[in-house]
């Protein structure tokens, strides 16, 4: 491995795991889903129109665009996903959120293969059988025979963010990972801010100057952390990429105990575990 792609993919795993905390603070103090994200939306686009204008002319790309895959990558990574995310941490602790959502790489590995021809073998999907395992656990706690409906939808989540890891990949092939970066966050803001918008009014808007600090430094942890990993899984792939991103967990699980207060009983520890360890199997056997 390159240290640059240590360095990058160490630091957005850290970052994305505060993100999942920010998230649930900003929930705790009163924010909707909706409202959370078009306002996080709203800082976004700013800030990706400035990045455009600095790389403009500074990084390379084949001309023309391919938009289509862009937009895809941008309305599915930085739109319906995040949704999917914040509505579900809504319903379920950010611990849980933090372990669940790194069934990124399940669907990174699955998605791989169907669309890079990556090779899954035996010992790969008894893995992913270990994580699923060790999600029901955590989400049950070994009591309720439903998973909770908020882990269900975070692992949609994961679904969506592993396809668009694999589309990112791809697209590297004719654009610059930080230009990726800045048009996914843009086109992504942007369909959120007018889909929230005309599903819930006006109203979930908040104005920029009354954005609290919170929302602010998760727009900020976000787009750092989508910059950072995009170049990481342009440098090692997205599966390498992917294993730094369990660190996260550990970190979302170490700040949920000490900022909110949240506790996992025996079983939940067990199921987060297994998910840490599945993924992990499944990463040696992938390289």
């Amino acid at each position: 491995m390159k240290t640059e792609g240590i360095i990058v993919l160490s630091v957005s795993s850290a970052l994305y795991g505060f993100s999942i905390i920010l998230v649930k603070m900003a929930l705790n103090q009163g924010y909707s889903s909706y409202s959370l994200m078009s306002s996080r939306s709203l800082l976004s686009i700013p800030f990706m129109v400035l990045a455009l204008l600095l790389l403009r002319g500074k990084v390379e790309y084949t001309k023309p665009l391919p938009m289509r895959d862009l937009a895809i990558i941008g309305i599915i990574g930085s739109g319906t996903a995040m949704i999917t995310l914040y509505v579900g941490q809504a319903y379920t602790l950010a611990i849980n959120a933090g372990f669940v959502f790194r069934f990124v790489f399940i669907f990174t590995a699955l998605f791989s293969h169907f669309l890079l021809k990556d090779k899954i073998d035996k010992g790969q999907y008894a893995s992913m059988a270990i994580m699923f395992v060790g999600m029901y656990l955590l989400s049950t706690d070994g009591k309720a025979l439903n998973p909770q409906w908020g882990d269900i939808l975070v692992l949609m989540a994961s679904m969506q963010v592993g396809l668009t890891n694999v589309l990112a990949k791809i697209t590297m092939k004719k654009v610059n990972s930080y230009l990726i970066s800045a048009i996914r966050i843009l086109i992504g803001s942007v369909f959120t801010v007018l889909l929230v918008s005309i599903m819930f009014g006006l109203t979930t808007l908040s104005p920029l100057y009354a954005i609290p600090h919170t929302v602010l430094a998760l727009a900020l942890l976000e787009i750092i952390f989508i910059f950072l990993y995009y170049r990481g899984i342009e440098i090692e792939g997205p599966l390498t990429a992917t294993l730094f991103f369990l660190m996260g967990a550990l970190v979302s699980a170490a700040l949920s105990y000490f900022i909110l207060g949240e506790s996992l009983s025996l079983i939940g520890w067990t199921g987060g575990l297994l998910i840490i360890m599945g993924a992990y199997i499944l990463i040696k056997k992938s390289n």
